[in-house]
């Protein structure tokens, strides 16, 4: 049946009505963009890595608090050395020692007496009935000992020290030693001049030489004289450096020629443990370093002696030497001396 009304005619073929679009379906309202949305997802970029920072540091703050429970003072370690296992003595010793060094801790409390007691405890001989275990936690716990003896640094413990250079264990002698350089007691010239006529070790003779200087008793520098000019090279250029240290005279000939870099030489002395392992190019660069070493030592004590004989040679070394170290020493050096690098007196 046709449509009826205004401008229809009843035979004219009418299209069937098109039915409006389906709307889509959504299982979750559409997104909307709402102003400032980004600001609130802020937080999740700083505010909570922020929070998780914050939360791991202080985990990590209260780890290190139980872990390293600094002892209210030396008398309170003392006291947990006496009562710990054998396993655990040394750690003791060695916290002890090392707060002792950094200044953490002193021994104004703790007489001496105590300390030298607590010694003889403290390191016991074993003889054959120890183990390897227990002689490497004796050497340690000698060790640590020895360091905090020279924290207190009192005469009445030196003889401890002393007995130390006759260690079995070249470690706990090398303690001893150090022990000595810092007690500067006089008491310990002769068994230093001693350790060095018997031993073999540079790094004993090393230390020795420095102990000696540390003292610095006329005795002790004449034990240093005696190795001027010796065969043994390191030795001689180390007492030099010690004499020159103490002020000693005695020092200036040969200081002036450690000024030198061509007095150094071929000396054998100055190749690495090693050197038969190594490749011409790594043996040179290894006795390069042990030649600066020496140079910047040799310039510190020419500063420290004040003799004016130095002022040429370290006018030399710090123009035209190749290692700017040595340069820099040789210039700090004159600048002790009140001199410059600039030639001013026309001697060069």
């Amino acid at each position: 049946m046709g449509r009826q009304g205004p401008g229809f005619d009843d035979d004219e073929a009418v299209a069937p009505a098109v039915p409006p679009p389906t709307p889509p379906v959504y299982d979750e309202e559409p997104p909307e963009h709402v102003p400032g949305s980004f600001l609130s997802a802020l937080p999740q970029f700083f505010v909570f890595p922020m929070i998780l920072v914050g939360t791991l540091l202080v985990v990590w703050i209260g780890l290190q608090w139980m872990v390293v429970d600094t002892p209210a003072s030396a008398r309170e370690l003392l006291t947990e050395m006496r009562s710990a296992g054998a396993h655990s003595r040394w750690q003791v010793a060695q916290q002890l020692a090392e707060g002792l060094q950094r200044g953490t801790l002193d021994l104004d409390e703790v007489p001496a007496s105590e300390l030298s007691a607590l010694y003889a405890v403290m390191t016991p001989d074993f003889g054959d009935a120890a183990t390897d275990e227990m002689r490497e936690q004796s050497v340690l716990m000698r060790q640590y000992l020895l360091s905090v003896l020279a924290s207190k640094a009192d005469p009445a413990l030196t003889h401890h020290a002393v007995e130390a250079l006759q260690d079995e264990s070249i470690d706990v002698r090398l303690s001893a030693l150090m022990a000595l350089a810092q007690m500067a007691d006089p008491a310990a010239e002769a068994p230093l001049t001693a350790l060095l006529a018997r031993s073999d070790t540079h790094r004993e003779r090393f230390v020795a030489i420095a102990a000696l200087a540390m003292i610095g008793t006329p005795a002790a520098l004449d034990s240093l004289a005696g190795l001027l000019g010796g065969d043994d090279s390191l030795d001689h250029r180390n007492a030099v450096l010690s004499l020159a240290s103490r002020g000693d005279a005695r020092a200036l000939p040969h200081l002036i020629d450690m000024l030198s870099r061509e007095s150094y030489g071929s000396d054998p002395a100055l190749d690495p443990p090693d050197a038969a392992l190594l490749d011409t190019a790594s043996r040179a660069e290894a006795r390069g370093r042990a030649v600066d070493a020496f140079l910047e030592n040799a310039c510190r004590a020419a500063g420290k002696l004040g003799e004016s004989a130095a002022v040429n040679p370290l006018r030399r070394l710090g123009r035209d030497d190749p290692s700017v170290k040595v340069q820099s020493a040789a210039i700090n050096a004159l600048y002790d001396l009140g001199a410059t690098l600039e030639t001013d007196d026309g001697d060069d």
